[in-house]
Order: structure tokens, then sequence, then C-alpha cells
């Protein structure tokens, strides 16, 4: 199961801790693991353990890369230790990933439940950080929500000549998923740009006709 939201960071942020701190009043033995948290983490007051390459490990962080496969086997030996986590965070990492689906395919194996927010389409699409280009420059994916899953488009500079930004009902800056007992997920085009420029504009013009009719936002 897994839902969207639209929101912004300080509000996600209070909304998780919030959260949080109420399961484990009623119930202390529930556990948080926090993927990717830790550089300018947030979490470090809830979250039981934290994963990230740029973490020792230490009974509170585990050192790996959420990039690779193999480094799943270290966080799966810990939870088989000491039992699945009740949830997951995953807060503005997989679209900075160069490989973001090992993250999404273990998720449900490690915890329960869980959430995971990165900048919505319009922001990436929009010259927020610079006026010399659009989003963030050191992000790679665009992800949004449609046929129940999450889609996910590869940051690439034709999209600003597919999409002009009239989303005017997509306020906020952040898209969050909530998901439980799994994470559907749909890579654009099967992360396959070809084998021509016809196919792939084709094809995002197909997808787009879809978020126009099934997202919140307008994209023409």
């Amino acid at each position: 199961m897994i839902n969207c939201n639209y929101s912004n960071t300080e509000s996600t942020h209070k909304d998780i801790i919030d959260f949080v701190n109420a399961a484990k009043k009623r119930d202390p033995n529930f556990k948080v693991i926090d993927l990717g948290g830790g550089v300018n983490g947030w979490t470090s007051e809830i979250a039981d353990m934290i994963v990230d390459i740029n973490v020792s490990d230490t009974q509170l962080t585990l050192k790996a890369d959420i990039c690779q496969e193999k480094d799943y086997a270290k966080i799966i030996s810990f939870v088989e230790l000491h039992g699945l986590f009740d949830y997951c965070i995953c807060t503005h990492t997989l679209e900075d990933l160069y490989n973001p689906f090992p993250a999404l395919n273990y998720m449900p194996r490690i915890a329960l439940a869980g959430v995971i927010t990165m900048p919505t389409m319009t922001d990436e699409l929009s010259p927020v950080q610079s006026l010399r280009w659009n989003g963030y420059i050191h992000h790679r994916w665009i992800f949004e929500f449609l046929d129940e899953k999450i889609f996910i488009i590869p940051k690439i500079r034709s999209l600003e000549v597919f999409i002009r930004s009239k989303m005017s009902s997509v306020k906020s800056t952040e898209i969050r998923f909530d998901w439980q007992g799994a994470i559907p997920y749909e890579i654009f085009m099967n992360n396959y740009l070809g084998p021509d420029l016809k196919t792939v504009s084709s094809e995002l013009k197909m997808v787009l006709g879809r978020l126009n009719v099934q997202s919140r936002g307008v994209y023409t």
C-alpha cells in the first residue's frame, strides 16, 4: 500500500517526529531506521539506526552504500539478528543517487512501513536554485505518482522542452510517499532512453498525458 501527498520539508519533519514520538510512547520497542540520513541528518533524536556511506559502524549508525546491492547484506544481517524495523525514513535522498532502486527494493525487507520524500516535479523543472538551470543541479531523478505507483523519470534536459510549468495546483515543494508492506514503482521506459529521439519524445508525451489525468498538477 502506498499513498502520495504534497507537503514541504518543515511540516514533514514535524509530522514524522510527532508520529515517531507518539509511536514510541505507545510502544517503547518501536524501532526506526533512516536510510541516507548521515549528512545533514535531522533524525538523530528519533532514529534507532542511521544507514549512510558517510558514517562509521556504531550502535546507532551503519556504514553502507545504499546504491549497492551487496551492501544490503549487512543491513539484512542486522535485521535478521534484531528483527524488522517498524518504520523506515528516507527523505531527500533517492533523487541524489546514481542507483536508487536497491533502496526501493530493500526498504520493505527491513521495515514494516515508512516514508519517502523528495522535491516535487514542479521544483525540479523550475529555477529554484539558480536562474542558470532548473531544479537542483545535483539531482538525477524526478519522482511523481502514477497508476498508484511511484513513477521515476531520469532528469534529462529534454524534459523542459516537453513540460511547461503550469502546475498551479502544486504549491508545495515536496512530494511525500507513505508506504506499508510494499513500495510499487515504475521507471520511465524501464530506464532505457532509446533507441532514438522519436521513441523517447513519443513516450514522454504519453507519460505527460497520463499525468494530466491522474496527477494533482497540470502538465502541458
